[in-house]
């Protein structure tokens, strides 16, 4: 088994990660960061543009933030908003230096969204991790989280595929685990990565979530007509859609473009996306790649993002990006995002400028933490699900049954107390085997984990769903169709083998709505 020693590991590569890795290093600390594929070309901002929220100070900073405030249900922070938009306005011009090309969404008080090629921009921050003296270790899956005798997160272990499944422990004196979020396997571009490890082995040292209830955003997408499942396949269809007019089955046009075409997808129309106006070098360009025929028509779909783009995850403490674990930090989609994007999702900038703060806040505050500890003690590994030697069940029927409970609209995007108690029963039902059954070794044992970690996500989404009586921004329940004021107030759960939720503070609950979370 390797054996690695370092002052801060970081688990994750995508922006979040690499951000807290450069912000660590930059302390003077010793810096490892390890990847579940390769660090700067895996993951969802690897295939497409990636938006960020900037802003700079004065009225229009002070709008978004009062905009955003409403939009996301009255479940945000302004405070927190403004550090965020401070904090990215400022590494902006760090990216600037580095020499990424940034273009702008104008307006009247200069541009509110930049873009990045998500390729070229991995890319480039992998580099700059490498210069600053951080060791990358790709395609190195953590499996566990350890700690020491009192309980404060000291490393991780896990699997090394390309060298056999051979075990790898790294010894370090905080981690910050930048895994990103869970997605399902839905099949979304970039997403096979994003299968909730973090929140699992997370959860196992005791991190508790928030606003899992909120992780049940959808995205559209145009398959391509050639039978083939490339990631330059699945690129080439998101791009279509930004040339597209989208109109139903009676060839009427739709306006409002992606949410009005996605809420008539909910509702059980057919809807198509159609490229009679696109340039014809661009029309060429997505038939090489399987997206157009004659017809000039796409059927769209609607795919599953999960907290990848939804808003729930691990729940921090303060603003240092800080679990509710000594010792463990997170940072971008692996955390709760309420914070800045209440009860929606962050697909106008939010994300990307999040991935950065809370990669920067992340990484400093783990290194301040990891120069303080005495690391001489013994540590051990956190037990968790899926881990034993000798498989009993097959863990793609454990995700068989996620899928089932979690992909179709009608089980996410449209909510009841009937649907959500028979996905919890079916859930539920399954935990025990994939607790005690579900293991291996090599890769049965990391697709074993894989299938463990995406259950659970999946109870802690329902159980929260359930607990949230309303309708608040993604979250939709068809016999709660209205937000009450008394919701206003943000959920956390956790539990590994019995799910909990409460809400945070004090909270308006009856007696009633307690009881229907108990029956």
């Amino acid at each position: 088994m390797d054996v690695l020693e370092t002052d801060v590991l970081i688990l994750g590569g995508g922006p979040a990660g690499t951000w807290a890795a450069v912000s660590a290093a930059a302390t003077g600390m010793g810096v490892v960061l390890a990847d579940k594929a390769r660090c700067g070309s895996s993951g969802p901002t690897a295939f497409g543009t990636t938006s960020l929220w900037n802003i700079p100070p004065g009225p229009a900073r002070d709008e978004a933030v009062h905009r955003g405030y409403a939009h996301g249900g009255g479940l945000g922070d302004p405070d927190w908003m403004y550090r965020v938009l401070e904090e990215t306005h400022q590494r902006v011009e760090q990216l600037a230096r580095w020499g990424h090309r940034l273009s702008g969404e104008a307006s009247g008080g200069g541009p509110r969204r930049l873009y990045l090629d998500g390729a070229g921009y991995l890319r480039r921050m992998r580099r700059g991790a490498l210069a600053a003296g951080v060791r990358i270790l790709d395609h190195h899956p953590a499996v566990q989280l350890l700690v020491d005798r009192d309980g404060v997160v000291c490393g991780a272990t896990g699997l090394a595929p390309h060298n056999g499944f051979r075990r790898w422990t790294v010894r370090a004196g905080a981690v910050v685990v930048a895994t990103g979020g869970c997605a399902f396997l839905s099949g979304r571009a970039g997403t096979d990565v994003d299968t909730g490890d973090g929140l699992l082995f997370a959860a196992e040292a005791g991190a508790e979530l928030s606003g899992m209830e909120f992780s049940n955003a959808y995205g559209l997408t145009a398959l391509p007509r050639a039978r083939t499942s490339t990631a330059r396949s699945s690129f080439a269809s998101g791009l279509a859609l930004q040339f597209a007019t989208f109109h139903d089955e009676s060839g009427a046009v739709i306006d409002g473009h992606r949410a009005e075409a996605f809420a008539a997808i909910a509702d059980g129309r057919q809807v198509f996306a159609a490229f009679d106006d696109v340039p014809e070098a661009v029309r060429r360009w997505l038939a090489r790649h399987g997206v157009l025929d004659h017809t000039r028509r796409v059927p769209l779909h609607a795919v599953l993002e999960g907290t990848v783009r939804g808003t729930g995850g691990l729940r921090i403490t303060g603003p240092d990006c800080a679990t509710t674990v000594a010792g463990l930090y997170a940072a971008g989609d692996v955390t709760t995002r309420e914070p800045i994007t209440g009860a929606i999702s962050g697909l106008g900038g939010q994300g990307g400028a999040w991935a950065i703060a809370s990669g920067v806040w992340a990484g400093t505050a783990a290194a301040g933490f990891a120069r303080g500890v005495d690391r001489r003690g013994p540590a051990h590994e956190v037990p968790g699900a899926g881990l034993n030697a000798v498989a009993r069940i097959d863990p793609r029927a454990v995700v068989g049954l996620v899928q089932e409970h979690t992909l179709p609209l009608r089980r996410s995007y449209w909510r009841s107390a009937g649907s959500l108690r028979d996905s919890i029963g079916e859930l539920d039902g399954m935990w025990p085997g994939a607790e005690f059954d579900l293991g291996g070794s090599g890769v049965e044992r990391l697709r074993a984990r894989q299938a463990a970690a995406l259950l659970a996500v999946a109870r802690w989404t329902k159980y929260s769903a359930l607990m949230r009586a309303e309708s608040r921004g993604m979250h939709r329940r068809t016999d709660h169709p209205g937000a009450a004021e008394s919701w206003r107030v943000r959920l956390m759960s956790g539990g590994i083998r019995s799910v909990w939720v409460r809400p945070e503070g004090r909270a308006m609950l009856s007696r009633k709505h307690v009881c229907e979370i108990v029956a």
